[in-house]
């Protein structure tokens, strides 16, 4: 025992007293040293006055040289110098001695307390109590200590000695508690909490945002060092709940927005591992409200860092925003097994976010709200839930729907003046989203796609006349969507595909209006829409068919059609609105012209497959292959014909261009697959008559060769 308390004093010994006993002496020196030097300046600056002779005129017998001010010898005059720093070797010398050294023995001092300590520990030198009782005794040691050297001048090392005491004491109640058991969880966390509280007021007292930071650290480690959570696992929240709003008068009251910052990771640390350990779908209601507590208190906390001028607010501020995105997930997750609470929630998000939209005119934020009510509704609608949430499912649906417009028609009436690209983003965005979650919802319960789709069409036209009255230009977006809607409830009763169609009319719609209202973007989007519509109607146009399809007379037949249509009105509205010397809308106006014709010959190509493939299945033919390569070739050549005629005609060299190509891919079908495939006759009739069609185009060629144009 007697060894052991030695120990004890030893390790004190040099871990506290000869460190602070030689930094004292090291710093007494060095400011005597300074103090020398300045006393050597100003005796220095005496003499040279005491030597300088009395300023008087000029002698009558005085030259001329030394009457005359310009040519008058300059005089040495002393200037008043700050007292010079020590610089040189000597400098780095008292640098070494003084501080170098002092730092460099403290820490090989601490290394073989350390060391000295923990091998009295293993040897069982000292008690259990005794080494906690040791460690409080160091930290007080040091926290006293710093608090001294802070008021003396020496403000950074009298910080760093107090958060080592802290950090000391921490240490202490965590070994009593967890490791010795010399105490239980409620007296543990009072300790913990009085330390957290010392340091806090030590901080304030100092103006340390080093102490500060340490202290909230130490509070948000508190339940975790003494094993809160486990009897108790909501009051871990409501504990982290006070400790955030006493870090925000904390930080408010030093400036300080980084305990902000550490604040915001360390409750949502916390709160993940709490409920990754103890959360359970019972206690959804309560931890729901904490959630909405830590949101409120962090949105308050982003509010008063908007007018702070502190160099790390910007860092701070940007890491608040994504407050509200971290909420969501949260949330989510809290209420994924409690379906009606979620509904409930969604609406709830939705109305606030839409008044804030509306009180500030937030414009954008309507986006992030819809797809943050959206994507949630569409997932749980692809898990087909149970009847009973029909009803529930389809009014929530309606409400965020019609919250969205009622929050656009007020926007639309106090600036009226230019259609936000929010709304353009927003009114087909949001008509194609519950068109789709309205459909995922009835079409297990029997409804189909049509019973959805007019209904809806029919809204969004009132609702876009309703808009109109304020800003005509928003009728257009409007009637857009309503017209896609129709034009898929329109096919979806005809048995076609309704997602292309949508596709289609929506992008055609988006790149005539972007071209009436000069916005690019919107053209793009809707070119990007229409290419995603041929990309889809080709792959149904290589569909296989089934018995009873009317070659011409049906929906795949149709959708091209309507494909080919909308490009060829593209076409001329870009030909009439567009310049050729624009590159551009010169490049576009060439694209739907070329798509359109191509999309036409994809469609003629896929019913003349159709219809030789009903006649295989069916005997009717005896070659049937031999006629369809026959027909293909003739139609093929015939409308690249047709295409010459109209390219040189109308002066318009893509027409040509691409007429050129399809007789070239022509021509080779016939070498290559029709002259090994057809018999004789056959093979002479598609020769004469391909070779027909070209001799024509040659024709038109060497008749209008100089008005074809370029």
């Amino acid at each position: 025992m007697i060894e052991g308390l030695l120990a004890v004093a030893a390790a004190l010994v040099l871990t506290v007293v000869l460190p602070l006993l030689s930094y004292r002496r090291a710093t007494a020196a060095l400011h005597g040293v300074e103090r020398l030097h300045r006393r050597l300046d100003e005796l220095e600056a005496k003499l040279i006055r005491a030597e300088r002779p009395p300023a008087t005129a000029p002698a009558p017998d005085a030259t001329a040289d030394d009457a005359h001010p310009a040519r008058a010898k300059p005089t040495a005059t002393p200037s008043t110098r700050p007292a010079p720093t020590p610089n040189g070797p000597r400098a780095l010398e008292a640098r070494i001695g003084a501080r170098w050294m002092l730092y460099l023995g403290v820490a090989i001092l601490i290394i073989g307390a350390g060391s000295l300590v923990r091998f009295a520990f293993e040897n069982a030198w000292v008690t259990e109590p005794l080494r906690v009782l040791t460690g409080l005794l160091i930290g007080a040691a040091l926290v006293w200590n710093g608090g001294r050297f802070s008021t003396s001048g020496h403000r950074a090392y009298g910080h760093a000695l107090a958060g080592g005491g802290l950090a000391i004491w921490y240490l202490s109640v965590y070994a009593a508690v967890n490791l010795y058991g010399l105490a239980g969880p409620g007296a543990g966390f009072t300790m913990l909490l009085a330390v957290t509280t010392h340091g806090t007021l030590q901080a304030v007292r100092a103006q340390s945002q080093g102490l500060a930071m340490l202290a909230v650290t130490g509070g948000f480690a508190t339940p975790w060092l003494v094993g809160a959570g486990t009897t108790a696992p909501l009051m871990l929240l409501a504990y982290t709940a006070v400790l955030v709003g006493a870090t925000v008068l904390l930080s408010h009251h030093g400036d300080w927005p980084v305990l902000n910052l550490v604040s915001f990771v360390l409750t949502g640390f916390t709160w993940l591992v709490w409920a990754l350990r103890w959360y359970v779908p019972e206690n959804y209601v309560a931890v729901e409200t904490f959630l909405t507590l830590f949101c409120g208190l962090f949105l308050w906390v982003l509010r008063r860092m908007l007018r702070s001028r502190h160099p790390a607010a910007p860092l701070v501020r940007f890491v608040l925003w994504t407050t509200p995105l971290w909420y969501h997930l949260a949330s989510l997750a809290v209420l994924e097994s409690h379906w009606l609470a979620q509904l409930v929630y969604l609406i709830g998000i939705t109305s606030v976010g839409l008044l804030l939209a509306v009180r500030f005119e937030a414009m954008w934020l309507r986006l992030p709200l819809w797809g943050a009510a959206v994507l949630p509704l569409l997932a749980w609608g692809n898990g087909q839930p149970d009847s009973s949430w029909l009803m529930p499912a389809v009014v929530t649906w309606l409400a965020i729907g019609g919250m969205h417009a009622v929050a656009q028609v007020e926007l639309v009436r106090r600036s009226p003046s230019r259609l936000h690209p929010a709304d353009i983003l927003l009114t087909p965005a949001s008509a194609a989203t519950t068109y789709l979650g309205l459909r995922t919802m009835l079409q297990p319960q029997g409804y189909v796609a049509a019973d959805v789709a007019m209904p809806l069409a029919i809204t969004v036209a009132l609702v876009g006349w309703w808009i109109g009255r304020m800003d005509p230009r928003a009728r257009g977006h409007y009637s857009v969507g309503a017209v896609s809607l129709a034009a898929v409830g329109i096919m979806t009763w005809l048995g076609s595909p309704s997602t292309p169609a949508w596709l289609a009319l929506q992008g055609a719609g988006l790149i005539w209006l972007g071209l009436s209202e000069r916005r690019d973007w919107v053209r793009g989007i809707g070119v990007l829409l229409v290419l995603g519509a041929i990309t889809r109607t080709i792959e149904i146009q290589f569909a296989p068919v089934t018995a009873g399809y009317d070659v011409f007379l049906n929906h795949r037949a149709g959708l091209g059609l309507l494909v080919t249509a909308l490009l060829a009105m593209l076409a001329a509205r870009h030909g009439r609105m567009a310049p050729d010397a624009d590159p551009a809308r010169s490049a576009f106006l060439a694209g739907t012209v070329v798509g359109g014709n191509v999309m036409m010959l994809i469609t003629l190509t896929a019913e003349i497959n159709a219809f030789w493939d009903l006649r295989t299945a069916d005997n009717a033919v005896a070659s049937p292959e031999l006629a369809r390569q026959m027909m293909l070739s003739a139609t093929w050549a015939a409308y690249a014909a047709a295409l010459t005629a109209i390219g040189i005609r109308r002066a318009y060299p893509p027409v040509r261009y691409l007429a050129l190509g399809i007789f070239a891919v022509t021509v080779a079908k016939l070498f290559l697959i029709d002259f090994s495939q057809l018999d004789s006759v056959y093979r002479i009739v598609s020769s004469l008559a391909l070779g027909l069609l070209l001799v024509g185009a040659s024709y038109l060629y060497q008749r209008h060769g100089t008005a074809a144009g370029p």
